[in-house]
C-alpha cells in the first residue's frame, strides 16, 4: 500500500512540475523583458515611443502568468515552491505598474520601486529553482563566454 501511495504522490508532484514549469518560464521571460525596459528608461534621456505598447504586452503576459499560478493544483510537498512562484508573479505585476509610472512621471522614487520589484521577482524565481527539480534557471556566470571563464579553465588544468 505504501508504494501505491508514494507512486500517486510522485505523480502529483510530476504533474505540478509539468504544469508549473511553463508558468515559471513565462514569468522569467516577462521579467527579462520588463528589466530591459527598465534599463532603457533609467539610462536613456529619450522615452522609447513604442515602450508603452510593449509594456502593455508585458503586463498582459504577467497577468496571464499570475492567473496560471493561481490555477495550479498544488500538492502539499510543493506548497513552499508555489508560494515563491506566486510571489514572483505578484512582484512582476508590481514591476509592470512601476515601469508604467516611470514612463508617466520623472521621479527617482518610481525607479527605486521598480528596481525593488524586479529584484523581488527575480529572488523568488531563484528560490523556486532551489526547491524542486526541473525549475533551474540559466546561470550565465557558468557560461563559457563569462569573463572569468579563462581563469576557471586555467584552474582546472593546473
Amino acid at each position: 500500500m505504501d508504494k501505491t501511495a508514494d507512486s500517486r504522490a510522485d505523480e502529483t508532484v510530476l504533474r505540478y512540475v509539468a504544469t508549473a514549469r511553463p508558468v515559471q518560464q513565462l514569468i522569467s521571460d516577462t521579467l527579462t523583458q520588463v528589466a530591459g525596459f527598465a534599463l532603457l528608461l533609467m539610462t536613456s534621456r529619450n522615452r522609447a515611443p513604442l515602450a508603452e505598447g510593449a509594456l502593455a504586452g508585458a503586463r498582459e503576459a504577467a497577468m496571464r502568468a499570475s492567473e496560471a499560478v493561481r490555477a495550479l493544483a498544488v500538492p502539499k510537498i510543493a506548497e513552499h515552491h508555489h508560494h515563491h512562484l506566486r510571489a514572483a508573479a505578484a512582484a512582476l505585476l508590481q514591476a509592470c505598474a512601476a515601469t508604467l509610472d516611470c514612463l508617466r512621471v520623472d521621479a527617482s522614487e518610481q525607479s527605486d520601486a521598480l528596481v525593488r520589484m524586479l529584484r523581488s521577482s527575480s529572488d523568488h524565481l531563484r528560490m523556486t529553482a532551489r526547491l524542486l527539480p526541473g525549475f533551474e534557471l540559466v546561470d550565465f556566470g557558468q557560461a563559457c563566454c563569462a569573463a572569468h571563464a579563462p581563469q576557471r579553465l586555467l584552474q582546472n588544468v593546473t
